[in-house]
């Protein structure tokens, strides 16, 4: 059938529109009408505009030639189009924005609308409103108001990446300030940085004997036992590096790269073991960058995607070394710490001097450093013997965790020793002279000890007299089990506002007892009642009242389940048969 004959064969029908053509015409938006038959009746100058077809070329002619809404390349069959639908249903249609194609091949996003036309539009309710006439679509240009739309939706995307990566590198930040362990601070990266930022993440350090090591590593699908397999020593660095592993831990920058990248070279082991462990964990995208801080390299960061279509673009970059530079920094605070604190411990523990061992007297010592870097240097033990021929026992306390309370100690402990072997008088009046001689010639401010003298009658028998200021109370374990606090208690050294009396106090000691004097990191705990504490120190001594005194000292140890948050002291004597 040629064009002319469409169009006279639809004319009978296809009548709508025609009383409405000036309006049409003049409308600001395509206008579309369509009869019964779904042949084109009106189509205004702006149809033409967005369509590319005179109206001359589109009336008479079935609507589905020209509104083609093209599906993955393809119109949909004409029993599928929309379009149509309302003809058919009598229901009106409409969409926020369709492909469809243009006269000259070239797509074109528009929203449309379409409307039935009743033939009856008089029809009583009874009776609806009569049979499908026809239809009115009304078309407009969506290319415009979608490109904005997803221009403000991409903007909204990364404005939600950005604040979610803020949010992350805050946590991170919080989490790697809140320990100065360095394994726990490389630990809790990798953790924190899968899935965020990829699929698999590890941490590579430099030791100090140019040797290198994977000590911590996860992945989002592989197990952790299986995981950890990857960690451990690594071959060293390499004097003239060329993979990107070795190059970022000679004080490279950040290299993004495939996995295909770092591939194996016969003189570079390093190189090689990172490419093996890129085959594991399939990587396709990888970035690595240098863990570094006040002009040094510890070590290097490296993330990765396992899935294809993920990589890393500028913005990604950036994060990720900003993170490396906060772990880097608090990598170099916690070595800084950890110096610290064996500066300290080294300090303190040659001040703890061997124990004599008298008269069938046994002393055993046990000093534990606290876990944080900084948290130690107050504690300390003496024993030693007096030019009476008693044995002087010493348990103390400086207030402070840190190198300077090391210092202090040593000044108590000094002058402790001196004062006791010059004065042949009660405990109390040598922690009394003491007082004075700290608020004098030192800088220690506040201090508990236990000053006490173990001596042996004509008879036989042993005793003890002692003086407490202020620190936790001695605890007496007899060979049977039975337990008993000394509790004699005086104020603190270092303190002029106090100027009660200190109390001596004077007990026997039977046969095979055991003394403990201990520091407070031993029973106190944050969070756990002291009195709760005291009452397991004794149920656990008194369960290990036979072992040997060594053996005591180190279960006591275990037992008490140490917090970790003070050093502990441990000085024991026991009593010969």
């Amino acid at each position: 059938m040629s064009d002319q004959e469409e169009q006279m064969s639809g004319q009978p029908h296809d009548r709508v529109g025609a009383d409405h053509a000036g309006l049409v015409e003049a409308m600001n938006s395509a206008i579309v009408a369509v009869g019964a038959s779904g042949r084109i009746t009106a189509w205004n100058p702006w149809a033409r505009h967005l369509l590319g077809y005179a109206s001359e070329e589109a009336l008479g002619r079935p609507v589905d030639r020209f509104l083609h809404r093209v599906v993955e390349g393809e119109p949909p069959p004409r029993r599928d189009c929309r379009i149509l639908r309302t003809l058919r249903t009598g229901v009106p249609y409409h969409a926020d924005g369709d492909s469809f194609t243009h006269r000259d091949g070239h797509s074109v996003m528009l929203a449309w609308s379409s409307a039935p036309i009743y033939a009856d539009e008089a029809a009583d309710e009874e009776h609806g409103a009569g049979a499908v006439a026809g239809a009115v679509i009304v078309l407009q240009d969506a290319a415009e108001r979608l490109r904005i739309e997803r221009e403000q939706h991409d903007r909204m995307a990364q404005a939600r990446r950005a604040n979610s990566r803020l949010a992350l590198v805050a946590e991170i930040t919080t989490v790697l300030s809140s320990t100065l362990n360095e394994d726990e601070v490389l630990r809790r990266l990798v953790r924190l940085t899968v899935p965020a930022l990829g699929d698999w993440a590890e941490v590579d350090l430099l030791m100090l004997d140019g040797c290198v090591e994977r000590v911590a590593a996860t992945h989002r699908e592989i197990s952790p036992a299986d995981i950890a397999r990857l960690e451990g020593p690594l071959p060293p660095l390499p004097r003239a590096p060329r993979g990107p592993l070795a190059r970022v831990l000679q004080g490279g920058m950040t290299m993004v790269i495939s996995g295909d990248d770092a591939r194996p070279y016969s003189d570079e082991p390093l190189t090689a073991a990172q490419h093996e462990l890129f085959q594991t964990v399939d990587a396709h995208s990888v970035i690595i960058t240098p863990l570094a801080a006040r002009g040094e390299t510890y070590g290097a960061l490296t993330l990765g995607y396992s899935r294809p279509g993920h990589g890393y673009a500028p913005d990604d970059r950036l994060v990720v070394e900003d993170i490396a530079r906060r772990t880097g920094l608090a990598l170099a605070n916690a070595r800084l710490f950890t110096a610290q604190r064996n500066t300290a411990e080294a300090m303190q523990r040659s001040l703890l001097t061997p124990l004599p061992q008298r008269d069938d007297l046994q002393l055993q010592a046990r000093y534990r450093p606290a876990a944080q870097a900084s948290w130690v240097g107050g504690d300390w033990y003496d024993a030693f013997p007096l030019a009476t021929g008693a044995t002087g026992l010493v348990i103390g306390d400086i207030m402070g965790h840190d190198l300077h309370a090391a210092s202090r100690m040593a000044q108590v402990r000094n002058m402790l020793r001196a004062l006791a072997w010059d004065l042949d008088v009660p405990p109390s009046t040598v922690l009394e002279r003491l007082d004075a001689v700290m608020d004098a010639v030192s800088d220690a401010e506040l201090a508990t000890a236990v000053f006490g003298r173990v001596e042996r009658t004509t008879a036989g028998s042993w005793y003890l007299r002692w003086c407490n200021a202020g620190h936790p109370p001695p605890l007496l374990i007899s060979h049977d089990g039975a337990t008993t606090f000394l509790e004699e208690h005086g104020m603190l050294l270092g303190d002029p506002g106090l100027t009660d009396a200190r109390p001596d106090g004077i007990r026997e000691l039977p046969p095979l007892s055991t003394l403990l004097l201990y520091t407070d990191g031993l029973v106190e705990t944050r969070g756990t009642d002291l009195t709760d504490s005291l009452t397991g120190l004794r149920r656990h001594s008194a369960h290990l009242a036979e072992l040997p005194v060594s053996d005591l000292c180190d279960q006591l140890l275990e037992r008490m389940e140490l917090s970790g948050e003070d050093d502990v002291a441990l000085l024991a004597l026991r009593v010969p048969e």
